[in-house]
């Protein structure tokens, strides 16, 4: 009876290894064959994307994103589902009104000369053809990766720019603020300009755009998602850190200013420019890390489950006494 059960376990598992593997095999030829037709059809658009990555220090994050979108899927791998067929119909059809909608919206773009939404739309087409071949139970399992490409997009030039100015005009103003509590120099923010009077001399800090906060305010945004899909918590702890994200990048950025501020006005020019400024820039990473990660401890230690035992019943106990 063993020996027959044995033969029937090993038997069951054969046969779920033979299945398993040309679902396999079909699945990484289609997406070795999708992903080349993707990469054809909007080549012009990734060859713009990869060019923005690495000539615009604000978006040279971008090629990070789509390997921690690899990473994320990798992670998750033993979560991949093993279903192709659940609900093919509903799938492919809502697939297939992704992919009208994206190329409908490139099209658009292309004739009236808009990058932006060409951008979205090769997001939509990976999402709509993974909801096309690989149904629901796929696309729930890769959407996070797929949605997590819209911090690579370059955000149009207009709106970045009106982006930066409010930055710029916080960094100038608690920058001003902090310099003013060094014993006798006086400091005042003008817009994005900040005076100093120190020792006799006067001068000036000007927050530039690339000062402005912008390309931390992306990179620590992305950092921040990452941190709170990349390990299973409660929706509303993801929410809290999700929401946090722009309050690190701002503090992080007035720290830059202000340490750049002070080699300026104590004579430290060397420290405030060139590789000693990208250091400084490279440390904000690491203190935005350390505030994502306290805020992931508390949060994921705020509340201490305990495991509740069954009463156990006392027989030498006589009955209540009333």
């Amino acid at each position: 009876m063993a020996e027959s059960n044995e033969q029937t376990l090993m038997l069951d598992t054969n046969e779920g290894t033979q299945s398993q593997s040309p679902w396999v095999t079909v699945l990484v030829i289609q997406s070795v064959v999708l992903a080349a037709i993707i990469f054809v059809l909007y080549y012009h658009t990734i060859d713009s994307l990869i060019y923005k990555w690495r000539h615009d220090g604000d978006w040279s994050h971008g090629f990070l994103i789509p390997l921690f979108g690899i990473y994320y899927l990798y992670l998750r791998r033993d979560r991949m589902p093993r279903n192709l067929n659940e609900n093919a119909n509903i799938s492919r059809i809502a697939g297939a009104l992704l992919l009208a909608g994206a190329f409908a919206v490139y099209v658009f773009c292309t004739l009236v000369r808009i990058e932006y939404p060409k951008n979205i739309s090769l997001i939509v087409t990976i999402m709509g053809v993974i909801l096309m071949f690989g149904g629901w139970p796929v696309s729930r399992w890769s959407w996070f990766a797929v949605a997590f490409l819209v911090f690579a997009m370059p955000l149009p030039q207009r709106l970045y720019q009106q982006m930066t100015m409010p930055l710029r005009e916080i960094a100038a103003t608690i920058s001003g603020v902090v310099l003013s509590l060094v014993p006798g120099m006086m400091a005042e923010a003008q817009g994005t300009v900040v005076e100093f009077i120190y020792k006799g001399d006067t001068g000036t800090l000007d927050i530039e755009r690339a000062c402005s906060g912008m390309r931390l305010l992306m990179t620590m945004t992305a950092l921040g998602v990452a941190m709170a899909f990349i390990h299973e918590r409660p929706l509303w702890q993801r929410m809290i850190m999700i929401l946090t994200c722009v309050p690190i990048a701002i503090f992080c950025n007035i720290i830059r200013v202000t340490t750049t501020g002070f080699f300026i006005v104590f004579g430290q020019h060397e420290f405030a420019k060139g590789f000693w400024h990208m250091l400084l820039g490279l440390a904000m990473l690491f203190i935005a890390f350390s505030l994502y990660s306290g805020i992931s401890y508390i949060l994921g230690n705020l509340f201490v489950e305990y495991e509740t035992q069954p009463a156990e019943v006392n027989s030498s106990r006589g009955g209540d006494i009333g």
